[in-house]
């Protein structure tokens, strides 16, 4: 049952005030009933044309206008709102806390230049998310991360004339447990306008290309589309400075001898941020990871390896995580790893509770980092569940794959 008051929501009987701060905030927590009230002021939002529609999309609800998170109207408070468990808020986002934004009248509200919403309530980041914090409790915490989120790092800012500080750069690094996989930010193209966005970003790819060569990479394992159609292609730099996307020697030689596995799903689906943090369970999930590990094992494929999406984040942050995992690696170390990649500054801080979820999901778990071997539930896994009527790896693929990568 929901009532109006001048100044308050009556939902099952409980009173809930709503405040100046909490229509700043977006919403109201009560962490005793477990539930979370939406707030969409009209005024804070400068709302003028009618709603037709009004709905919350977040991580939780892949961010899809989905019929139980409409927000119903409530005129008297000049405001939309909508009641949810916590239970039905249990997908994270990049800050590795639920991520939302508004969609009204069909479109995504955007925070650029809405200075209501106090720190701690939106995720600075690249998609500038609201966030729920369950607790007060998780604030101070969120506000560092925060810290980390919001840098965008500047060519000073690293230290090139060493190897630690060329690896961050271009998140190029050894995969925990194996000898001869690297993971890394994509080896010849920028995506999403990055190269005239971060002045980083040239140096970045041209040391990817040092570092692969230098460490004699002869296979790639190529997460994302095939951007070798747009070598040729003109490409504007931060400092002003034109160029051409140039597919460099090292990738040329290991295109020839036919070791780029452009990994994909027999029905030709490329892995997706969605799939792999919020499906790992999925058919096509486990498609992937049986044609990355039979590339690596298949003879006809050197090692040393590289493998890489974009930015080298979250298909290459998940993958690169369970390749590390199957060799013996654990939860402390993959997520370590994992979140090296922040080290970037590139606006795309992840935090490792999304990686967790992606385990979490994959196992049926509550806590990842409570399993004491996480290479024998992962080995037990994908070598009983199945995929068109067989497993998705033998005992004996996975024991290939610790050689070849060791």
């Amino acid at each position: 049952m929901v009532a109006e008051h001048a100044d308050e929501l009556v939902i099952n009987d409980k009173h809930y005030a709503v405040t100046q701060d909490t229509r700043k905030k977006c919403l109201i927590v009560d962490s005793e009933r477990k539930l979370v009230i939406f707030l969409y002021d009209y005024a804070l939002w400068e709302q003028r044309d009618e709603i037709k529609s009004a709905f919350v999309c977040g991580s939780f609800n892949m961010w899809l206008e989905n019929p139980l998170y409409e927000m119903q109207a409530a005129p008297s408070l000049a405001l939309h709102y909508l009641a949810v468990d916590f239970s039905n808020l249990s997908g994270v986002g990049n800050s590795g806390f639920p991520e939302y934004k508004f969609c009204v009248n069909g479109n995504f509200l955007v925070l650029e230049q809405r200075d209501f919403i106090p720190p701690g309530y939106v995720f600075p980041s690249a998609d500038k998310n609201l966030v729920v914090l369950f607790s007060e409790k998780h604030l101070a915490e969120f506000l560092e991360e925060c810290k980390i989120a919001d840098k965008v790092k500047k060519l000073s800012d690293f230290d090139l004339t060493g190897r630690e500080g060329q690896e961050e750069i271009s998140n190029f690094r050894l995969v925990p447990r194996t000898k001869k996989l690297f993971r890394s930010f994509h080896p010849f193209y920028s995506t999403g306008g990055r190269s005239t966005k971060y002045e980083t970003e040239k140096t970045r790819i041209e040391l990817v290309q040092k570092l692969s060569e230098q460490e004699g990479i002869m296979s790639d394992i190529n997460l994302t589309d095939d951007y070798t159609v747009f070598a040729g292609e003109e490409i504007k730099w931060y400092d002003g400075t034109e160029g051409h996307v140039e597919i460099p020697p090292y990738y040329k030689k290991i295109l020839d001898s036919k070791s780029v596995c452009n990994v994909m799903s027999p029905s030709h689906v490329v892995p997706s941020y969605e799939y792999v943090y919020t499906h790992p369970r999925d058919k096509l999930f486990s498609e992937w990871v049986r044609a990355i590990v039979t590339f690596i094992i298949d003879d006809a494929h050197k090692a040393p390896f590289q493998i890489h999406c974009a930015i080298g984040t979250d298909r290459t942050g998940v993958f690169s995580a369970l390749l590390a995992a199957f060799c013996g690696a654990t939860w402390e170390e993959v997520s370590e790893d994992y979140q090296k990649t922040n080290r970037m500054g590139i606006n795309e801080y992840r935090s490792k509770a999304l990686l967790a979820q992606s385990f979490q999901r994959l196992l049926s778990i509550n806590d990842v980092s409570k399993i004491k071997n996480l290479q024998a539930v992962l080995w037990d896994y994908f070598t009983t569940a199945e995929v068109d009527g067989e497993p998705v790896l033998t005992k004996a693929q996975l024991e290939a794959l610790v050689a070849k990568l060791n």
